[in-house]
């Protein structure tokens, strides 16, 4: 066990959260932001000005990533916690700790749980993933700021606070300032900040020219951006795109649905269900298959054939493949002709998704599949192979970025190489492109608000 020492970055996020009564830590994965955070709390309850933190978080994370903290260093090692999830979260809440974690899935449970209870267990609120509640619509959001005003501070943690935009960052700073610098309200927020235009039957907010900068400013003071990169001797990144084309009757099929998806949009009676019902079903088709009434109908093995050459191309090295729908899992494993390849994604239980972690890091598992979704928080994956695969993209930058942060992250020592399987003039080349977009926005936000 080590002491913590912390890096002056470190120390400058130290400062302010222990003064400030809400504070963004922006900092991308492999800077410390739960040491940090668990740093913070502790010097406030050393002193008498904190007695015990809420901590919200992906599941994942609230089972290896903090407890795992906790136990590694030795100045939070006499810290206790406790983890609100499955049977006996009911007991827990009731146990005294100095750190109680749950996920955002239980924050409908922990709400009423807490209205039952004589006194409020908690005074210190850390969001993980802050993005989580980066929508003010969802239930989440309105669940947290109904709570918020019963903590005397908020912290929240993320390397993506913008992943699709500026606007995204509305919700988060709300948490940590109540809405003193961008507003009560997210429609205020947009008539203040951004443009309106109707199109095909729906608002479209789009930022002015001068948004970023002014926004950037306002919350200047509460927030803290820090990239890997500036801070982190980082390995060599590379990027590979693998072109292949769709076989004539699978673009046949293609086609037609892409012809229908656009001539609504012409018509402007497209509505957003049909048209992500659309884009699902276009996306699904470049992986080689499509779902139906009767399950998933194979279209090609383009792709397939695309990975196998690179995993041949591998010579046994490890390769993490990026999936989005079930169709791939299965026809990936029978195309390779082993239906033992290990998946991490929906319906894989905890324990054995760390079964599967630990034989990854160990080397054992020349490739892994996974769904962005599932591993985009709370996992080191830098140990077991510094090749990523992305058989099919995702519109979500967060995950995008999240998911590749699993493989060149801090501690990583190999050049990275990041492959794309594109399936030219098709829906994956819009998904690279809306991508590369929203990582424009992401590294110009992150830049200005980083300090020296």
């Amino acid at each position: 066990m080590q002491n913590w020492i912390p890096h002056e970055y470190q120390m400058t996020a130290l400062r302010s959260m222990v003064s400030l009564p809400g504070y963004g830590l922006f900092a991308e994965p492999g800077l410390g932001k739960t040491s940090t955070t668990l740093a913070a709390f502790s010097v406030l309850k050393d002193n008498g000005a904190a007695r015990a933190m809420l901590v919200i978080a992906p599941l994942r994370p609230i089972y290896r990533v903090w407890p795992s903290e906790v136990a590694k260093w030795a100045d939070f090692n006499g810290l206790t916690y406790r983890i609100l999830h499955g049977p006996q979260k009911d007991a827990r809440l009731t146990e005294q700790a100095d750190l109680y974690f749950i996920n955002y899935e239980g924050l409908a449970w922990l709400e009423k749980a807490l209205g039952k209870m004589k006194q409020w267990p908690f005074d210190v609120l850390c969001l993980d993933e802050s993005t989580k509640i980066k929508n003010t619509q969802t239930v989440r959001f309105k669940t947290v700021k109904r709570l918020r005003d019963r903590f005397s501070r908020v912290w929240c943690l993320t390397g993506t606070p913008a992943p699709n935009g500026i606007e995204n960052l509305f919700g988060q700073v709300f948490m940590l300032d109540g809405g003193e610098r961008l507003g009560h309200y997210i429609t205020h927020f947009r008539r203040e900040y951004f443009s309106e235009q109707r199109m095909y039957g729906y608002s479209l907010w789009f930022p002015r020219p001068d948004t970023q900068a002014r926004v950037q400013a306002k919350i200047a003071d509460i927030t803290l951006a820090l990239r890997a990169e500036d801070y982190l001797k980082m390995p060599r990144k590379i990027e590979n795109r693998i072109e292949v084309e769709l076989p004539a009757a699978a673009l046949r099929v293609y086609k037609g649905i892409e012809d229908e998806f656009y001539a609504e949009l012409a018509s402007g009676v497209v509505t957003a269900a049909n048209a992500a019902a659309k884009g699902m079903k276009l996306r699904q088709i470049t992986g080689g298959a499509v779902y139906g009434t009767e399950g998933a109908s194979a279209l090609h093995d383009a792709k397939l054939e695309a990975l196998a050459d690179l995993i041949e191309e591998q010579e046994g090295q490890p390769l993490l493949v990026a999936v989005q729908f079930q169709h791939e899992v299965d026809r990936i494993r029978e195309y390779l002709g082993d239906k033992s390849i290990p998946y991490l994604g929906g319906g894989v239980s905890i324990g054995e998704s760390n079964r599967i972690v630990d034989a990854w890091n160990a080397g054992k598992v020349p490739v892994l599949l996974a769904h962005p979704t599932s591993v985009a928080h709370g996992l080191n994956l830098q140990a077991g192979g510094n090749a990523v695969c992305w058989f099919s993209l995702t519109w979500n930058l967060e995950e995008f970025d999240q998911f590749n942060a699993r493989v060149y992250r801090q501690g990583q020592t190999k050049p990275v190489t990041f492959h794309y399987i594109v399936a030219v003039d098709t829906i994956d080349d819009n998904v690279l492109t809306a991508l590369r977009s929203k990582d424009r926005t992401q590294k110009a936000l992150m830049n200005a608000l980083k300090k020296d």
